[in-house]
């Protein structure tokens, strides 16, 4: 259907409108559910502390809850008051600063830290769901030997034993471990360096090797750059998702922000995206180009060979372009004309590719600008070639002890089975893992480590850019920190706290010139979260050496051979991280398992991404599993239809297919990992010559968003630059439509939102987040296959143009307290009601559960509780367990089944500064109250505030040419506007 926009810009929109619920098909289902034996015992016991339990479980039928004093009073603990700590995330190697909102004494709520010079205020939907991670029933209760029960003083004798033993027998000692921001981590490592007998080797399962690699032939230096988005004018990506997974996602998105805004930016930047899959950041491009994973080198070459002309170089090597020579030309005159302020990136493991990426961008002399080498980052430090040698020498017999640290190779290694037969020739093999795991569970003793919510620690994701951790509740376990048991087994001192605070004395305080004392700086620096030094690392070269004509030599001729190699029968497989599960590390949080994904709305599982043409050719249809065949495994994986997908390539997100990790995550999706293949010592997350074939199997797959057409409905209003003309975007003042009902009485407030979908992403931070604050329950793949999903915000999709590429964008969508709200009009018993503040408010009470209401709403938002999910049996989050309630919010209600739900405006953050501003016989200001949605947000895309307020923020945007309301014809005069889409397309 064709729809006019705002600018007479006409768009056809398809595969766009959450599918519809047919509730009729359902009757009303009542599940059983029993009342939780002894919670108050077993939590009091448990937990060691106490807290008001009738606060935890809400108005759920059929429990009685009671109130539990405070054993000790505390004058740092005022009950039902939160209290905030500044940490550092440890969800992945980004080293996000957060703060933790803290109740009662436990962790409820993640949020960013405002200070942080590189994340700001925004997190990642991963960070916002480790506070569930915290409550996760299947840690570990304390330390295990062979698989038994003991204590820490015998896995003390029995690992100092172990090692004693390697050392007499002139046996390596290895401490196998993820990326290590911590610098202090890193100093107690190399404390154990000074040993001959031990190495130290880092594993990343999603790996930047070859990255690291070409910077070393490049530069001298094995480093990963820092990448600076917000100075760039022209942004060109190579399967690098920066906006979704790749290295430092909420850094890259606040950066990109920052020029993509047509009102605060001085310019509009120029996104181009080459991609094999559909990723978010592809669907954020200004263009987007589909290309096979084997010619994403050649698409290099081509742009290298177009800008070395330019420079005045005869010697390139000659070859043929992948891509019609007008886009190349028109691309390679593009990064021309903004030499010094381009950006050219690239994810694909290929030490070849990454030397012509470094060249490029030292030809166009963006080195020392966009690409900073003199604040390097320190994340994904992984080394691939070690990690095999690693492996080699366990199965030779030659490690003597295995230390494990935040890996789990017998799940994500390549080699997985290999890995384990050398595990087994190991003598002594110990883990810090939290949890029996697919590795873990193979190792002599598990000695698991504290959450990051219970330790204390640092990091430094960025050369000189520190940040604090600290606890925000006492181990909950007999766990213990792996940096003391390191200590302990060295023979020094274990207290980890004052070690830490002793080298942050000797190491960054002397670095810095503003405080006098440690004492005053530490104290500020915990307070605060982070502090930013003068880098360590001035004075590296920063001139390029790389063997770039070598490097194109070799793409060319792999190149070549692959497409010599082609048949028609035979694909290519991409492998990709996904924006929930990441590398897989976070498969038993059902927050994750249950966010769909940006692109696909897929959740609880994955499936392998096919473009409609392929599907056509093979007669294959959503759901349908097939048999992957390549070099190096066979998988069986149901596929998924997406529009965009290169045409030959099928792409697979990595994480899932746990098999040992916990209730909610055993068992959910195919593990994809052992498709990897090391080439060249480098893990290479791609495939040619992949066979497929069709096995009459089908499987269901979770979707929150498959079909329908918006209908030329005025939903999406998407537009270009050159349209940016205020007089052409000025909208007149429309009246509103006339109303069977009396107006409403108005308060001194009226609450709003304004979305920037220019800004938004679509990460999906800021549905965790709302999850989180509203203690919105799981219901389970199952569910969300009858349309039972409860989140109260969702990011719809919308493709616009053809299947082959289309463009895309994401929107939020919420209830969107409409002035005139057609669902209240139709609630027999008044539970949906309007407030004096503009807010549509839903009375738990008083629903009776006919659903009307659900039915009369245009937005789709509102949500029916089927069943009692805060006491789902599936999961080990659920009301049943008293480690699980703790993660539930005081401040909101705990539904019971039968009843509607929706979004509030988070109204409890708004009677929460309503309350300090009385306190402080002040108004309401704008920016006191943030809802959770939006303080989540990377690229502060969501703006909530007072409408009445004509100087607040929101009030403003209202007034913003590119201001909109969905489905405005229906006069249901909503509270949440949003500001149309820009493009910035490139001018062949």
């Amino acid at each position: 259907m064709k729809q006019q926009t705002q600018c007479g810009e006409t768009s056809t929109y398809w595969k766009s409108l959450e599918s519809s619920r047919d509730l009729s098909a359902d009757p009303f289902v009542i599940l059983s559910n029993k009342p939780a034996e002894s919670t108050r015992r077993d939590f009091l016991s448990l937990m060691g502390f106490t807290l008001a339990a009738a606060s935890l479980s809400g108005c759920s039928r059929g429990l009685t809850q009671k109130a539990i004093p405070l054993v000790a009073s505390s004058d740092q603990l005022i009950p039902g008051v939160p209290s905030w700590y500044a940490t550092t995330c440890a969800g992945c190697s980004a080293g996000c600063s957060l703060l933790v909102k803290t109740c009662d004494g436990r962790p409820i709520k993640i949020e960013g830290n405002a200070d942080s010079p590189l994340f700001g205020g925004g997190t990642c939907a991963v960070g916002q769901a480790t506070v569930l991670s915290l409550y996760d029933d299947e840690r570990l209760r304390g330390p295990l030997w062979r698989g038994s029960d003991t204590t820490w003083d015998e896995i003390d004798r029995y690992v100092v034993d172990g090692l004693s033993a390697a050392r007499k027998k002139q046996q390596k000692i290895v401490l196998l471990s993820g990326t290590v921001v911590s610098p202090s981590m890193r100093d107690i490592v190399g404390h154990w360096a000074r040993n001959p007998d031990f190495r130290h080797v880092v594993y990343d399962p999603i790996s930047m090797s070859a990255l690291r690699n070409a910077h070393l032939k490049s530069f001298g230096r094995a480093i990963v750059p820092h990448y600076r988005f917000d100075l760039a004018r022209l942004i060109i990506g190579l399967e690098a998702d920066f906006l979704g997974t790749w290295l430092s996602p909420v850094d890259f998105a606040r950066q990109y922000s920052i020029t993509r805004n047509p009102e605060h930016a001085s310019y509009l930047s120029h996104h181009i995206q080459f991609e094999s899959g559909f990723s978010i950041t592809g669907a954020n491009a200004d263009l987007r180009i589909p290309v096979v994973p084997s010619m994403l080198g050649s698409v290099v070459v081509a742009l290298l060979r177009r800008v070395a002309a330019k420079i005045g170089m005869q010697d390139f090597p000659p070859g043929h372009d992948p891509l019609p020579h007008e886009t190349l030309d028109a691309i390679g005159d593009k990064l021309w004309k903004h030499r010094g302020e381009s950006l050219v990136v690239s994810g694909v493991q290929d030490v070849s590719v990454q030397v012509l990426i470094a060249a490029l961008n030292a030809f166009l002399d963006n080195i020392g600008k966009t690409i900073d080498l003199s604040r390097p980052s320190l994340q994904r430090t992984g080394d691939d070639r070690e990690m095999e040698q690693l492996v080699g020498d366990m199965n030779r017999g030659e490690i003597g002890a295995l230390i494990l640290y935040g890996v789990n190779p017998a799940y994500d290694y390549a080699e997985a089975d290999r890995f384990l037969e050398g595990l087994e020739k190991v003598p002594l093999s110990v883990s810090f893992s939290d949890r029996r795991d697919e590795t873990s569970s193979h190792v002599h003793a598990i000695c698991p480590d504290h959450h990051f919510l219970e330790a204390w620690g640092d990091a430094e994701p960025v050369d000189s850019c520190f940040s604090l951790a600290q606890p925000t509740i006492s181990p909950m376990f007999e766990t213990r920190a792996a940096q003391e048991n390191l200590l302990r087994w060295l023979g020094q001192s274990p207290n980890y706290y004052t070690y830490l605070r002793e080298f942050w004395r000797n190491n960054m305080f002397p670095r810095q010139s503003m405080i006098q004392s440690f004492d005053d700086y530490w104290d500020q620096t915990l307070r605060t979260g982070v502090t930013e030094l003068p880098s360590r690392m001035s004075g590296h070269s920063t001139e390029f050496h790389g063997p770039w004509k070598e490097a194109a030599q070799t793409i060319l001729e792999s190149s070549a051979s692959a497409s010599s190699n082609q048949t028609d029968d035979r694909y290519e497989l991409h492998l990709y991280e996904s924006v929930g599960l990441r590398d897989g590390r976070h498969a038993n949080n059902p927050w994750l398992q249950e966010l769909p994904d940006p692109i696909t709305r897929l959740t609880w599982g994955n499936a392998a991404a096919i473009s409609p043409g392929l599907a056509k050719k093979l007669d294959l249809q959503t759901g349908d599993i097939v048999v992957l065949k390549t070099e190096q495994a066979t998988l069986e994986i149901p596929v998924f239809i997406q529009p965009g997908q290169e045409a030959r390539t099928l792409s697979i997100p990595l994480g899932y297919g746990r098999k040992r990790v916990g209730k909610a995550g055993t068992n959910v999706g195919v593990n994809a990992y052992p498709l990897a293949r090391i080439v060249d010592g480098v893990r290479r997350y791609s495939a040619t010559n992949v066979a497929l074939e069709k096995t009459g199997k089908r499987e269901a797959l979770a979707a929150t968003q498959s079909h329908f057409s918006i209908e030329g409905r005025p939903i999406i209003r998407e537009l270009t630059v050159a349209q940016l003309v205020p007089t052409a975007l000025v909208e007149t003042q429309k009246e509103a439509a006339p109303s069977l009902w009396p107006a409403r009485p108005e308060g001194d407030h009226s609450w709003g939102m304004v979305i920037d979908l220019n800004s938004c992403t679509g990460c999906s931070a800021c549905v965790i987040a709302c999850q989180a604050e509203n203690n919105v329950p799981v219901v389970g793949k199952s569910e969300v296959i009858r349309n039972r999903e409860m989140h109260w915000i969702r990011i719809d999709r919308y493709y616009n143009g053809s299947e082959e590429n289309p463009t895309s964008v994401q929107q939020p969508m919420m209830c969107q307290h409409c002035g005139r709200a057609p669902c209240e009009t139709v609630c027999p018993v008044l539970a949906t009601t309007h407030s004096s503040d503009g807010l549509n408010q839903q009375v738990y009470n008083r629903c009776v559960g006919t659903r009307y209401c659900l039915n009369n709403c245009p937005y789709k938002v509102r949500r029916f509780n089927w069943h009692e999910y805060s006491q789902n049996p599936e999961y080990d989050y659920t009301m049943e367990s008293p480690l699980g309630r703790m993660v539930l919010n005081p401040e909101v209600t705990v539904r019971t089944r039968g009843v509607m739900e929706k979004c509030s405006m988070c109204v409890q953050r708004i009677q929460s500064a309503k309350t300090a501003a009385l306190q402080a016989q002040r108004t309401v200001r704008d920016g006191d109250i943030q809802t959770a949605c939006q303080q989540a947000c990377p690229t502060q895309a969501i703006v909530f505030g007072d409408l009445k307020d004509l100087n607040s923020r929101a009030s403003r945007l209202r007034h913003n040419p590119r201001h909109y309301h969905v489905l405005e014809a229906l006069g249901t005069l909503p509270n949440v506007g949003y500001l149309a889409k820009v493009r910035n397309p490139l001018t062949m």
